[in-house]
């Protein structure tokens, strides 16, 4: 664990923490499973649906339920310190680093797995995404904005708020509430994709955690999710 890391006060209780991703689960799985084929049928592709319907109708109401926590949780830390967010050291890179070859080679394996099985890995929206031409290079430019809004605004709330609490409330069991519930919250893109997800299920919030850092947490995040898009838009997927 990084010495000098901080916790908010822990908190009575962590229901409103697992409503808060059970919740976002809920509307994840609408907009897979009704928003999007509801866009597909006017002619929207659907991972240009997904990204479209996920900004207003998933990331924002969980920023907003996140910042409601922090709002009514008290305690006297400054910013950076509540969110972990302070500046990483050499041995916290070092460290994210490790941990994401390690994820990435679980992962690949993973889909391996899924092959054997007979499972698709991708996500309902991504299963049928044509290589990008250069009448659809937008796209990019649409992920360009979905991305970090994706990856900061996931991070934020379920490392920088309720990661702490979970280990202000549970000590060092919180990452595995937080991978199980982060689990929940993807349960509407299939079983093949959670499949190839535990990995970064468990690693993610596990190293934020022992690091106190949700940039490190940003940095496996994206690590992942960047090539995995790249993938799809040219076909490797």
């Amino acid at each position: 664990m990084r010495p000098g890391g901080s916790a908010p006060p822990a908190p009575r209780s962590l229901a409103p923490d697992v409503a808060l991703f059970l919740g976002g689960g809920i509307l994840v799985w609408g907009v897979v499973h009704a928003g999007v084929p509801a866009l597909a049928r006017e002619g929207v592709e659907p991972m240009v649906a997904w990204m479209l319907l996920t900004l207003p109708f998933v990331f924002f109401p969980i920023l907003c339920g996140g910042l409601w926590l922090l709002r009514v949780e008290g305690g006297d830390a400054g910013w950076r310190e509540r969110l972990w967010l302070r500046r990483p050291t050499a041995r916290d890179w070092a460290s994210g680093l490790v941990a994401l070859v390690a994820m990435g080679l679980a992962s690949g394996a993973m889909f391996s797995l899924c092959a054997a099985v007979g499972l698709d890995p991708n996500p309902p929206f991504a299963r049928h995404v044509e290589p990008l031409g250069v009448g659809r290079l937008w796209i990019v430019g649409l992920w360009a904005v979905y991305w970090p809004v994706n990856i900061l605004g996931e991070e934020l709330v379920w490392r920088g708020i309720l990661l702490p609490r979970m280990a202000a409330r549970l000590g060092g069991g919180g990452w595995a509430l937080n991978a199980v519930l982060w689990g929940a919250f993807h349960v509407g893109f299939g079983p093949g994709n959670l499949l190839v997800l535990v990995p970064t299920l468990v690693l993610v919030p596990w190293l934020a955690q022992r690091r106190r850092s949700t940039w490190l947490a940003v940095l496996l995040h994206a690590g992942l999710s960047g090539p995995g898009f790249a993938a799809l838009a040219l076909g490797f997927a």
